[in-house]
């Protein structure tokens, strides 16, 4: 290894490294770590450049990110833990666990596959707003339905997570975050105050990539996404609320190992049973958020046999989570723009599995 690229790769995972060093070598990449697991190993696991904007802080081992969209199925996990124990009921109504839902008609697995009907904030919040707990919550359930429950689908972009919340803190009293962190891996919805000195500050990869992210996408998108305004901004995104608060559909911090070794230890997180059926197609056919065909299960997205999320920004973890021997990996950067170069690395990967 070198001063721009640390860690360790499996013989014949070396194109992964070279992949990897190259964006950072480029400048594509200023900031990044990625983790790959294939046949039950730990075949990759790299970091490098800086954690800072100003280049004073080498990316380190230990260096945490947020993950945007990518710490989703984090979320989901926390509930499906919690439906595997019974203390949740996959098809019962949310209005059991949270009665500020009245439709009798939405269910907790609608809220899972992205079919609840509320992607979209409608009262306009601030960034303090949507970091505070309550107030978010409960400006997502006094939002009118976009459809009646499982009649569509669309991902709840910013609302995932307080909706899945709401459910686990009714049933349970527990909050995503507690029940992340039990999990026992690097993966964190609200940080301690020890754990935020090892955050890596995001930057936007071009001056107009916020807006680019928000506009340009459709009407439902730019409804979902563009409240709170101000939410991409990196004074925000950098700042202590968002490191310390709860926002599970986007503010998940992590390392790429941390999330690959949450997806890599699936199978003993959940009975076999029901890690098939939330691995498999929930929900299928447009999306009206994303205004493409796309196929959801029970807090991923699936495409042909790779499973898993990426989130706005760059950053992403998934794999072939289907097959026990197949790979699992996670990509997460502070430079936030397109999936080129996670792309590129999934690619590395898959090459050299095969």
């Amino acid at each position: 290894m070198d001063d721009l690229v640390q860690g360790t790769v499996a013989p014949g995972f070396e194109p992964v490294l070279e992949t990897f060093r190259g964006l950072i070598e480029s400048g594509e990449e200023t900031g990044a770590a990625v983790a790959a697991y294939a046949g039950g190993r730990l075949v990759a696991d790299l970091w490098g450049g800086w954690a800072d904007a100003a280049r004073t802080r080498p990316w380190a081992r230990d260096t945490l990110v947020t993950v945007f969209s990518a710490g989703k199925p984090a979320a989901a996990l926390a509930v499906l833990t919690r439906i595997a124990d019974g203390r949740i009921g996959l098809d019962e109504p949310v209005a059991r666990y949270w009665p500020a839902f009245a439709d009798p008609d939405g269910t907790v697995r609608h809220a899972l596959a992205h079919q609840l009907g509320l992607p979209a904030i409608a009262e306009p919040l601030t960034p303090a707003e949507a970091l505070d707990w309550p107030r978010c919550t409960a400006a997502v359930f006094a939002s009118p339905l976009e459809w009646a429950p499982g009649t569509a689908v669309g991902e709840h972009a910013l609302t995932y997570g307080n909706i899945l919340g709401a459910i686990l803190r009714g049933a349970t009293g527990e909050t995503v975050g507690e029940v992340v962190r039990s999990l026992g891996h690097d993966v964190h919805f609200g940080l301690s105050t020890e754990d935020t000195a090892r955050c890596a500050e995001v930057e936007h990869g071009t001056p107009d990539w916020a807006q680019q992210a928000v506009h340009g996408h459709g009407e439902l998108w730019a409804r979902a996404l563009g409240n709170p305004a101000g939410l991409l901004d990196p004074a925000v995104l950098n700042g202590d609320a968002w490191r310390r608060g709860e926002l599970p559909a986007v503010n998940l911090h992590t390392t790429a190992r941390g999330l690959a070794g949450l997806y890599q230890a699936l199978p003993a997180l959940l009975p076999a049973d029901l890690l098939a059926e939330a691995l498999g197609p929930q929900a299928v056919g447009l999306d009206r958020l994303l205004e493409e065909d796309a196929v959801w299960t029970l807090g991923w997205r699936r495409d042909g046999e790779w499973i898993g999320m990426g989130g706005i920004g760059g950053s992403s973890a998934g794999g072939l989570l289907a097959d026990p021997d197949g790979y699992r990996m996670a990509y997460v950067t502070r430079r936030l723009a397109n999936h080129d170069r996670g792309d590129a690395l999934y690619d590395a990967v898959e090459a050299c599995v095969a």
